[in-house]
């Protein structure tokens, strides 16, 4: 090499030696990528990851210059994967997967095993919670917190181990990876036995009854309301093929097991969801008086995180459920 050519290699600019192509890519706008590639907009996956819309613009756009073709396809706001990307996509969300199950593995040894479960607030009440004790005392090392949400938490991105979800059957999560089918949902009215000869035994004595009703099939938004419905009195009469009456009076409350203890109080007649109220009825604390099932369309799931294998304790838990659906499952009810 000249002297000239050495003294302008000196003076010149730095360049990079590797092509986009060769170098190994920024593994921190991975994260960015996966979640614009699983929400479809930019926009969502920024408002996700508490990022301005431009950040992550730019995240994908480093990204693929680095791997060296385009990862989405945009089409106005929002983005779809190209082909490449879709592969690409693939090995992203299972190296993730991988990562974040290791840190679970790794921040669960630093303390007590501890499991997160997340389910509808009454079967939480009705259900759950007077069951957790068998498992604490076979299983004292580990620590248990439930979460009661009416909406669906994420278990892919979030740090909930096992959620029990009431869903339609025709609901994709019900047949999504991790998803395990319980048993279906029926209804029928119930009432207290206490209300002995007031308690109606056919369907003409029913609109002269106090009905107990959930608030939120009334005042809920547009896809709550239907979903209410179907599991409430207008579920039930249209299950049956008729035109639902009005009652003498409504009793309303925000919670189904709240209906349920004004049922079992008196109070009224309430639409029992069978699948919570199993053991009520095989006690004779509440009873059916009309006799009349009908299928809401619904079912229980037990879900877990999809593609990763659960942590000991984790399992135990998960183990411990089935065994306590399959017997809640086998009590006889009239």
């Amino acid at each position: 090499m000249q002297k000239s050519d050495v003294a302008s290699a000196r003076s010149a600019p730095h360049v990079a030696r590797a092509t986009p192509r060769s170098r190994q890519i920024d593994a921190g706008h991975l994260r960015g990528f996966e979640a614009a590639a699983r929400l479809g907009s930019f926009t969502a996956a920024a408002d996700e990851l508490a990022l301005t819309q431009s950040a992550l613009s730019r995240q994908i756009q480093t990204l693929e210059a680095q791997v060296g073709v385009p990862l989405f396809t945009r089409e106005g706001p929002r983005v779809r994967l190209s082909p490449a990307g879709e592969q690409f996509a693939a090995v992203v969300r299972q190296a993730l997967h991988s990562l974040d199950a290791m840190v679970d593995t790794l921040r669960a040894g630093q303390g007590r095993p501890r499991v997160r479960l997340t389910t509808f607030a009454s079967l939480a009440s009705q259900w759950l919670i007077p069951r957790l004790g068998e498992f604490q005392a076979t299983h004292p090392d580990i620590d248990i917190a439930v979460e009661t949400f009416d909406s669906l938490s994420d278990l892919e991105h979030g740090d909930i181990d096992i959620a029990i979800r009431r869903l339609r059957h025709d609901n994709p999560q019900a047949h999504a990876p991790g998803t395990t089918f319980l048993f279906g949902e029926e209804i029928t009215p119930v009432c207290s036995p206490v209300l002995a000869d007031r308690a109606p035994t056919s369907l003409e004595a029913l609109p002269r009854c106090v009905w107990i009703d959930d608030v939120r099939v009334h005042g809920a938004p547009p896809i709550a309301r239907a979903n209410m419905q179907a599991l409430s009195w207008g579920g039930w009469y249209a299950g049956l093929g008729l035109p639902q009456p009005e009652p003498l009076r409504w009793l309303r409350f925000n919670y189904t097991y709240q209906v349920i203890q004004a049922a079992v109080a008196g109070q009224g007649v309430a639409m029992g969801q069978i699948g919570l109220i199993r053991d009520l009825l095989a006690a004779g604390t509440l009873i059916a008086p009309v006799g009349r099932r009908v299928d809401a369309g619904y079912g229980y799931y037990l879900a877990t995180r999809p593609d990763t294998q659960p942590r000991p304790e984790v399992q135990a838990m998960l183990d411990w459920l089935q065994r306590q659906f399959a017997a809640w499952q086998a009590i006889a009810v009239d």
